[in-house]
């Protein structure tokens, strides 16, 4: 990884400044380019940790909000299917080393008290922890061609509305990242509450 940055990352960072050197240096490396960021953007949804927005940015930035989010999504989906077939062969013994047992209970929790489809649909669809939710996707009982299209399908709007911000970086239009996060923040605190309100009951 340290060694696809140097060769191929560095001087993607070096034309930042100026988006049309940057899409014409990404032109002339052709598919090797989008590969090497969709490998990114894989290992940032196994991780649970790297935020993906700066990787969603930089998609817009470059390559437009719609174009950049297919990318996105596509890549994405993929490292979620990777941690989802990981769950789901190793089961629980095995998450217990990447997450906490009280967070595995809440889960088994939603889902026995709710849809386990319409759960994966929510987690998908809204700003909530999709990397983290992923491992545990199993949960769902969903056959892998149900994870991949609900999960690709679902992911798509979250992910353009952060693309699209990374479009109107070129031209300076910072309300449009600003109104995003902030309908991001509006609607995680309204499906936290609402969750924390049907393990409630």
């Amino acid at each position: 990884m340290a060694l696809v940055y140097f060769l191929i990352g560095r001087p993607m960072v070096a034309y930042l400044g100026d988006p049309y050197k940057l899409q014409d240096y990404i032109a002339e490396k052709g598919i090797i380019a989008y590969l090497v960021f969709g490998l990114f953007v894989t290992v940032q949804t196994l991780s649970t940790c790297i935020p993906g927005l700066p990787f969603y940015l930089a998609a817009g930035y470059v390559l437009g909000g719609f174009k950049g989010a297919l990318l996105c999504d596509l890549f994405a989906t993929i490292g979620n299917t990777i941690a989802f077939l990981i769950g789901k062969r190793h089961g629980r013994n095995f998450l217990c080393f990447l997450f906490p047992e009280e967070k595995l209970e809440k889960v088994e929790e939603l889902v026995d008290k709710g849809n386990p489809r319409f759960i994966h649909v929510l987690f998908m669809l809204l700003p909530l922890p999709k990397d983290t939710y992923a491992w545990l996707g199993y949960y769902s009982g969903e056959n892998v061609l149900t994870w991949i299209l609900i999960t690709f399908v679902a992911r798509f709007p979250h992910i353009f509305i952060y693309t699209y911000g990374g479009e109107m970086l070129i031209t300076n239009q910072y309300g449009v990242i600003i109104a995003g996060a902030t309908f991001a923040v509006v609607v995680y605190i309204f499906v936290a509450k609402y969750l924390k309100k049907r393990m409630k009951d």
